[in-house]
């Protein structure tokens, strides 16, 4: 029986439990009459996971860039260079609010610089997609009403970011919005309310989700953060 190696996608074998050597029979790959081998570099189950992967449909990355090409044959057709400008253009898209563009860059960094682990740990590949849509939230503290926390979490994330902020002190969940790309809502949502930010005020000893305004005013901020198909869900209370 003729075999081949399969190259896999990124350190993946689709065919690794069967074939633990990545050695497949050459009937398991897709003719190609171009390559040398005359066979594609990747078995047919991993070329699957490739095409999966780079799918736009499944890929929310991808879908950003290959939509700020104009396609994704013209993403593509461009070079290494140009492909890089625009994922980094994607990390800052910019938001439409009212028919206004809001800059959603994030401006504050910790003064602390990146965090760093204890310990050494073994990092294993995870398969899935990452999942954008979450919820922003409003946290308010009763004996302090007039300071608010914004911030965003997953959809299974309210729990978490409770018992968290209950460490320091009172807390209570306002509310609650869901959006589909809560990671960027979140982002216009601060850019609106920069002004009364307390890192804008002056404060350089705080988080940078507190905010002093009133309650309308967080709520109004988060209901003018919208996308053409995607407006947010109003959940209240835990």
């Amino acid at each position: 029986m003729e075999v081949k190696r399969c190259s896999g996608h990124k350190g993946h074998w689709e065919c690794g439990e069967d074939y633990h050597d990545h050695m497949v029979p050459t009937e398991e790959f897709t003719p190609v009459a171009t390559y040398k081998s005359g066979v594609d570099t990747r078995c047919r189950r991993c070329n699957k996971f490739y095409k999966k992967a780079h799918n736009p449909q499944s890929n929310p990355k991808r879908k950003v860039w290959y939509g700020l090409a104009g396609s994704q044959k013209e993403y593509y057709s461009l070079s290494k260079e140009g492909r890089a400008k625009i994922r980094v253009k994607a990390n800052n898209v910019e938001w439409k609010i009212n028919g206004a563009v809001v800059d959603i860059t994030p401006r504050f960094k910790s003064e602390f610089g990146p965090s760093k682990p204890m310990t050494k740990r073994e990092s294993k590949v995870v398969e899935g997609e990452k999942v954008p849509e979450g919820w922003v939230y409003i946290v308010q503290n009763p004996d302090v009403p007039w300071v608010l926390k914004i911030g965003k979490t997953w959809p299974d994330g309210i729990r978490e970011i409770m018992s968290s902020a209950r460490r320091f002190g009172r807390s209570e969940l306002v509310y609650k919005f869901q959006f589909a790309e809560a990671l960027k809502a979140e982002q216009a949502v601060h850019a609106i309310l920069h002004y009364c930010n307390l890192r804008t005020l002056g404060y350089d000893d705080c988080g940078m989700e507190l905010f002093k305004c009133t309650l309308e005013e967080a709520i109004d901020a988060i209901n003018k953060v919208y996308s053409e198909n995607d407006r947010p869900s109003l959940a209240v209370g835990e």
